[in-house]
C-alpha cells in the first residue's frame, strides 16, 4: 500500500509539473505573438508608401524636395482645424519658400454630401487647378455641422460664386447635378483605404504617415528631417 501511495503521489507531482510546463509554453508563445504583433504594427506605421500624385490638386514648387499629402474630408471638423491652425503656418514656412509641395487627396466618407463636396472640388480643379485652393479655403471657412447635410449642390454653387469668381458656376452646377466626377472621388477614397488611412486628416511626408498631423512641431520635425537628407 505504501508503494502504491508513493507512486500515486509521484504521478500527481509529474502531472502537475507537466501542466505547469504546458501553461508556461502557451504563455511564452502568447507573449511572443503579442510582441511580434506590436513590432509589425510599428513597422507598418513607419513604412513608406509610394503615393501617386498625378492628377491631384497640388500647391507649391513642383520640384520641392518634400512632398506632403493630406487625405481629407470637407465635412470633417478636425480637417477644418488642420486648415485653420496648421495649414497657414505650413504654407508660410515651407510651401511659399519652395521646400514643400502639398497635395490634397479626397477621403470623403462622412455622408453623401461629403462625396458631393468632393465632386465640387474635382470640378473646380478640372476648370482651374489653382482655383482649387480657393475652394479648399472657402469650404473649410464656411463648413457646416458634421451631423447636418449642408454640402448640397446649391450651397456649393453659391459658395463658388461668392468666393471663386474665376470658376464657371454654371458648369459646376451641371457637374454636381450629373455627379460628373463621382468616380474620381470614390477612386480617391479607395486609394486612401489602400494606404491604410483610418481617419482624417491623414498627413504623409515623403510617403511616411505622421502619427499626429495636428501637432505642428511634429510635422515640422518630420519635414526638416527629410530636408536634411537632400
Amino acid at each position: 500500500m505504501a508503494n502504491k501511495h508513493k507512486k500515486k503521489k509521484l504521478s500527481d507531482q509529474m502531472s502537475t509539473i507537466t501542466m505547469v510546463t504546458v501553461l508556461l509554453v502557451f504563455l511564452g508563445l502568447g507573449i511572443f505573438a503579442v510582441l511580434q504583433s506590436v513590432a509589425q504594427s510599428g513597422e507598418q506605421a513607419g513604412a513608406k508608401v509610394n503615393i501617386n500624385y498625378e492628377g491631384q490638386p497640388s500647391i507649391g514648387n513642383a520640384n520641392a524636395p518634400v512632398k506632403l499629402v493630406e487625405f481629407g474630408d470637407f465635412k470633417c471638423p478636425t480637417c477644418k482645424a488642420f486648415h485653420d491652425m496648421i495649414y497657414p503656418q505650413l504654407k508660410k514656412d515651407y510651401i511659399d519658400t519652395g521646400k514643400v509641395q502639398m497635395t490634397f487627396i479626397n477621403y470623403q466618407f462622412l455622408g453623401e454630401d461629403s462625396v458631393t463636396a468632393g465632386i465640387a472640388g474635382e470640378s473646380i480643379f478640372k476648370q482651374n487647378p489653382e482655383a482649387f485652393w480657393k475652394f479648399y479655403d472657402a469650404i473649410y471657412t464656411h463648413q457646416g455641422k458634421e451631423s447636418e447635410k449642408w454640402a448640397t449642390p446649391e450651397f456649393l454653387v453659391d459658395l463658388t460664386k461668392k468666393n471663386i469668381p474665376e470658376v464657371n458656376a454654371e458648369q459646376l452646377s451641371k457637374d454636381l447635378l450629373g455627379k460628373a466626377y463621382e468616380k474620381e472621388v470614390l477612386a480617391d477614397n479607395k486609394l486612401a483605404q489602400n494606404y491604410k488611412v483610418d481617419g482624417v486628416p491623414a498627413i504623409f511626408v515623403n510617403g511616411t504617415k505622421l502619427e499626429n498631423g495636428m501637432d505642428y512641431e511634429a510635422l515640422k520635425k518630420a519635414i526638416d528631417a527629410e530636408l536634411k537628407k537632400k
